[in-house]
């Protein structure tokens, strides 16, 4: 395909010691010549070299290496140009504007990227990884994004598609076959034995799309419990700064406050919140229910109690309902110091959890902390630990369901033995969702495959 030529600084804004400007399309070597006007013919691609960069007007810009990467093994698959300069940010900027006067335009966010992924040097699994490798903040996000960056999402998928694929071939032979009467059963089997392999692989994939998200994202932990417990000391104690408002006045926290920490190797999203009570206040109770809202869609539950205070009706429904639930949480009696009120069936109540400590936040240091801190880590690391290819965004478990979808409709039609005609249309319906998880889905592959392999046209 023929497309202009563009190019963009490649490193972060601001100083450093080196900084790289990048070029890539079929004028790159074009670029990169009236840029080095002494650039030798017939130097290695892939060969670093100090040069003197110039404007048009042969004014130097820099002293620097460039690179020639010619295409298709480059990173775009098309020529590539990089001028690794001198990191100072008027150096880059006159490289980029002589590199654009010599008939580049500037990339748009994301470009190279696209035509890596436009040129089949990637899939949309792959690119999305790179983003996701560049933005990892923590050990965890970055092994899932080089997995998926060397192609274990996209490998799967791509194995699903063929094993679909043949599925399609079979029973669109199945039509053209479909007056000799002994050929129909034996590729329905054939059939069913390929969707119900490919369901039961989808689901797998489905079933760990939360340990995928929480590697990517983070753990998202929410702190909750009734005002005055001690959750935003709690929050401030852990975070390690003032972030929260603390004060001996009930109802101080009126919206959630969320940070990012890193514990082990696992991301978590710390999420404080306004305490739970009933109150007339207007703005008060918009924050207790956003509270609750943040609870039913916690990975991670850290309920506080104020041991002194003991528990309210609310606390005790709360507490049973994540019990029942078995939702991961963590109950932390704080106020360890004063008068313990929580006893008899209360005190069965918040031992019943796997997880529970004595804290006393307000002291110096903290009492306890050590000890919510390690289980906090255990516990991230049990919530994102997992075996197997896994799924970390949202737009890949829509794409999984609509197949796992698509194959459910396609296995009814051949158990009710309709029309082969109907059970194509499905299958081809789970192939187009697995298509978009990658970006490659080709209904001509599956033409291709019937004139090869079937003497369809007999």
């Amino acid at each position: 395909m023929r497309r202009s030529t563009i190019a963009a600084i490649a490193t972060p804004t601001g100083r450093g010691g080196v900084g790289i400007v990048r070029v890539s399309g079929a004028e790159a070597e074009a670029v990169l010549r009236r840029l080095v006007p002494g650039w030798p013919d017939g130097f290695d691609s892939h060969k670093l070299r100090l040069s003197r960069i110039c404007n048009l007007e042969g004014e130097l810009i820099d002293e620097s290496l460039a690179v020639f990467m010619a295409g298709p093994k480059s990173y775009t698959g098309e020529d590539v140009v990089e001028f690794q300069c001198h990191g100072g940010p008027i150096i880059l900027r006159r490289v980029l504007d002589a590199a654009l006067a010599a008939g580049a335009r500037v990339a748009e966010p994301g470009e190279f990227t696209q035509r890596a992924f436009l040129n089949g040097r990637l899939d949309l699994t792959q690119a999305e990884a790179v983003a996701d490798l560049v933005n990892a903040t923590s050990e965890s996000a970055h092994r899932l994004a080089l997995d998926h960056l060397e192609g274990s999402l996209g490998t799967e998928i791509e194995e699903l598609v063929e094993m679909l694929t043949e599925a399609v071939v079979l029973v669109e032979a199945a039509i053209d076959f479909s007056t000799e009467e002994h050929v129909y059963q034996i590729e329905a089997d054939e059939v069913g034995r390929r969707i119900d392999e490919a369901y039961r692989r989808l689901s797998e994939l489905r079933d760990r799309f939360d340990r995928g998200r929480r590697q990517r994202e983070g753990v998202r932990a929410v702190i909750l419990g009734p005002t005055n417990a001690g959750k935003s000391t709690l929050f401030n104690a852990l975070h390690g700064t003032e972030r929260a408002i603390v004060t001996d006045v009930a109802g101080t926290t009126r919206d959630f406050l969320e940070e990012q920490l890193h514990l082990g190797g696992t991301a978590l999203r710390l999420v404080d919140t306004a305490g739970l009570r009933a109150t007339q206040d207007l703005v008060e109770s918009i924050g207790i229910e956003r509270s609750r809202e943040l609870g039913r869609s916690a990975d991670l539950v850290i309920w506080v109690v104020d041991r002194s205070a003991g528990l309210s009706d609310d606390d005790r429904e709360q507490l049973r309902s994540l019990r029942d639930e078995a939702r991961p949480t963590v109950v932390i009696c704080n106020k360890a110091d004063r008068e313990d009120r929580i006893a008899g069936a209360d005190r069965e109540l918040v031992e019943s959890f796997d997880h529970c400590f004595e804290t006393e936040l307000a002291a110096d240091p903290p009492r306890g902390l050590d000890d919510v801190t390690s289980c906090l880590a255990e516990v991230a690391a049990e919530l994102t630990a997992g075996e197997g290819v896994l799924l970390s965004r949202a737009r890949h478990l829509e794409g999984v369901v609509d197949a796992i979808e698509g194959l459910e409709r396609a296995r009814q039609g051949l158990q009710m033995q309709m029309e082969h005609e109907l059970i194509a249309i499905d299958l081809r319906d789970a192939l187009d969702a697995l298509g978009s998880i990658t970006g490659r889905v080709d209904t001509d592959e599956i033409l291709g495959r019937i004139f090869s392999e079937f003497c369809v046209g007999k």
